[in-house]
């Protein structure tokens, strides 16, 4: 969020001295100390992206964050008097020449106290470098993922009709290589349905060959290629046991070069029909990385993938003759919603009649989400199940998933983690409005048009811009269509409570959003 704030203020810096230059009487060099100052800051956030959970970092980023909200103030208000400045007497010029060269100085000292020259030219001991992740953070979000997917496997309940859907794709159809694709909002069980069907035993006697690979952020295909040949090593000729042993050529697999181990794949699957799961893939270039590893071997392969993203599952069908239709996983029915929430807290025994009522209102606040269930229910399940104590939950569902962040929230986060900078704001701002209301687009993109989060490209229409990216949160499982103008544009959208909390915690730590009522959100004042 802070990088949007900067770069905006920038846009604004660069758009006051080039347009608004002969009103500036005096204060062009404060403006472009500033934008210089503003410059450097917005390298330190871009190139200390990975290092955000470091402790020093989080702490030089919220202080730019707050000098940037500042400075915002003092140059929306420069920009906002220069019109009026024109019409004014020379005392009167004199007195906001005074005024603005103020502003400005005071902004600019706040930025020298944050000395990040000082910090730049130190990248190395705090250990920021260009384009370098930290390795802390993408073990943290492999943590997430594997969190993740116990969470969606716990208590598989339905997706009979799914299994049955989606194995049906997998097993008809035409022999060339083809993919099926399950996509939907983090928590809705996409994982738990792929390893359902992974493991049918129609499935399980159809092909020959079956991996499953799991693709994080960080995307290794080395490692992958070891793996799916590791999977691929009959049982009597062992190229992997506790140490790798020697193929029929002397070479170990371990020491092959990476075309080296794409050939041995190839080479071992041009027989066999195959089925290769890719779960949980969230980029179009880990697909193309993958994709190629796996030639069409005309014996009715297939390729599953799970995603939260759109544009990477129409990616990966875009070279099929015959493209199969990606499955939208749907929420989850009432009476399949009580089932999951009935097994996981009461472990296979019949809830008391007493409690059915109200423990049917709990699951109706979960809003039919997999994930919400499974992590109400497993604190219930450690709770006395008597009515008094079950009460306490009646209306206060998301308040108690939030504070299980490491179950619910933290791997909703993840689709919030993969955003691109310009959209984060954007999806930030549905904060703002109340739990299940249905929101009207035109007025979103005033707000974000308004709040500076939409970039002008070119001389297409703002608002046109604005509604592409309302349409790439829609892609990305974020934001739930729920109206369509006449013309195929969102007329309505609404965003799903949980993901809405996310909105909220995350624009309190970046200072966009304060929450002033249970049910109402205004943004901050300052802002």
């Amino acid at each position: 969020m802070a990088d949007s704030v900067v770069s905006f203020l920038l846009e604004n810096l660069t758009q006051l001295l080039i347009q608004e230059s002969e009103l500036l009487g005096g204060v062009e060099d404060q403006v472009k100390i500033l934008k210089n100052e503003l410059s450097l800051m917005n390298l330190f956030l871009l190139n200390s992206e990975g290092k955000r959970h470091d402790k020093l970092v989080k702490e030089v980023v919220s202080q730019i964050r707050d000098v940037a909200y500042e400075a915002k103030d003092v140059i929306d208000t420069l920009i906002m008097t220069e019109t009026k400045h024109r019409k004014r007497s020379k005392l009167k010029k004199a007195i906001h020449y005074f005024d603005r060269t103020s502003a400005l100085r005071e902004v600019a000292n706040k930025i020298e106290r944050i000395n990040i020259k000082e910090i730049y030219e130190n990248k190395n001991k705090y250990g920021i470098e260009i384009a370098e992740s930290s390795v802390g953070d993408a073990e943290a979000e492999e943590i997430l993922h594997r969190r993740r997917r116990d969470v969606e496997e716990d208590h598989v309940v339905g997706f009979d009709h799914d299994t049955q859907e989606l194995v049906n794709q997998l097993i008809e159809g035409s022999s060339q290589l083809n993919v099926v694709s399950i996509i939907g909002m983090g928590g809705l069980g996409k994982t738990t349905l792929a390893k359902k069907i992974y493991n049918n035993n129609y499935v399980k006697n159809y092909f020959d060959f079956r991996c499953w690979v799991c693709v994080s952020q960080e995307y290794r295909i080395r490692e992958q290629l070891l793996e799916i040949l590791k999977a691929l090593a009959p049982l009597p000729k062992v190229m992997f046991r506790a140490e790798l042993k020697e193929d029929k050529n002397g070479v170990k697999l371990k020491d092959m070069t990476e075309d080296e181990l794409k050939s041995e794949l190839l080479k071992s699957l041009k027989k066999k029909r195959y089925l290769l799961v890719v779960d949980d893939i969230w980029h179009i270039e880990a697909w193309n990385k993958v994709s190629t590893n796996f030639l069409d071997n005309l014996n009715g392969s297939r390729i599953l993938i799970t995603s939260r993203i759109k544009v990477v599952v129409h990616a990966s069908s875009l070279n099929s003759s015959n493209p199969i239709p990606p499955y939208e996983l749907p929420f989850l029915n009432e009476d399949k919603s009580w089932e999951l929430f009935s097994k996981k807290v009461f472990r296979g025994a019949t809830c008391p009649p007493e409690l059915d009522t109200l423990g049917r209102k709990i699951v109706k606040s979960c809003h039919d989400l997999p994930l919400a269930i499974v992590v109400l229910g497993g604190l219930l399940a450690n709770k006395e199940k008597t009515h008094r104590t079950w009460s306490k939950y009646i209306g206060h569902v998301n308040s108690y998933l939030t504070e299980d962040r490491t179950r619910c929230i933290d791997i909703l986060a993840l689709s919030y983690n993969h955003l691109p900078r310009r959209l984060k704001p954007c999806f930030l701002y549905f904060g703002i409005y109340p739990e299940d209301f249905e929101i009207p687009v035109r007025q979103l993109i005033r707000l974000w048009i308004a709040k500076g989060f939409i970039r002008q490209i070119g001389n297409r229409n703002i608002e046109d811009v604005a509604e592409d990216y309302l349409e790439e949160l829609i892609d990305r499982s974020l934001i739930q269509v729920a109206k369509r103008r006449l013309d195929g544009g969102v007329k309505t959208c609404r965003i799903h409570d949980l993901l809405r909390d996310l909105c909220i915690s995350e624009s309190a730590e970046e200072k966009l959003l304060e929450v002033h009522s249970d049910v109402n959100l205004s943004p901050m004042s300052k802002r």
